[in-house]
């Protein structure tokens, strides 16, 4: 009798499973991503080519964007894609997963997911790592919620994540699609490939807090008064304790 032989679960990167990543000026909600090499590819032209991003972003039909992205020269795209992209690819994973976690639950979620390329196969195994350490006390998934004045800007905020983040980064960064702080958030999740998560806040401050703290682990805000010119940061506030989270607020003096 043949043993029975075990083979590797199958990832395809470039399977239909939209998920919602990163904001960005035109999308303050955050780019829709039909599938993870539509993340990659358009990351490839952040800020070098903005509208070229946007283009690869709305192709849905999977032929399309393959002859579209086969065309693609190494010199056409940003000058530091070598140095960003293993970290920008796992960041991209992780958006994917946590909003389809049913179709890749015998995927991502399984150990040595093969996708047939390295980069992509280095990710989904430090993802599946992470995800099992979580499991251990004192170890558990840390999800970010930052919430803050709407007329902040600059990256001198940055110094103030530094600080918040220096024992220990988080795997994902909450925010609402808010001008000012979120927005600063988003700069910094990106910079440092940390997830996050996209919440609309815009219209019911109440449905959007209640949404982020039903997974998110810390409240942090910043503010130049202890009364938030953001509704939602205030809610944060006021909610995070009542469910024994831990919740600061970081006064800002510009």
């Amino acid at each position: 009798m043949e043993s029975p032989t075990t083979t590797s679960p199958i990832y395809d990167p470039y399977a239909i499973l939209p998920f919602v990543a990163y904001r960005s000026e035109a999308c303050p909600e955050g780019d829709l991503c039909h599938s993870l090499m539509h993340f990659i590819e358009s990351e490839k032209f952040r800020g070098v080519d903005d509208c070229y991003r946007r283009f690869l972003l709305q192709q849905d039909d999977p032929e399309d964007f393959l002859l579209e992205t086969a065309a693609i020269q190494q010199g056409d795209v940003r000058a530091d894609w070598a140095e960003q992209r293993a970290g920008l690819i796992r960041a991209g994973m992780w958006m994917q997963l946590v909003q389809n976690q049913d179709a890749l639950r015998d995927s991502l979620l399984k150990p040595n997911c093969s996708t047939g390329v390295q980069l992509i196969d280095n990710a989904a195994d430090d993802i599946y790592r992470r995800l099992i350490t979580a499991s251990e006390s004192g170890n558990e998934l840390r999800r970010v919620v930052l919430a803050g004045d709407r007329t902040l800007s600059g990256s001198a905020v940055f110094r103030t994540f530094d600080h918040l983040f220096q024992s220990r980064m988080p795997d994902e960064i909450y925010i609402s699609d808010e001008i000012g702080l979120a927005e600063l958030a988003n700069q910094y999740a990106l910079s440092k490939y940390i997830p996050v998560r996209v919440f609309s806040g815009s219209d019911d401050a109440e449905a959007c807090a209640v949404s982020m703290l039903e997974k998110g682990t810390h409240v942090f805000t910043i503010s130049r008064s202890v009364e938030s010119e953001s509704g939602l940061a205030n809610r944060l506030l006021a909610l995070a304790p009542e469910q024994g989270k831990v919740a600061h607020r970081f006064p800002w003096n510009d």
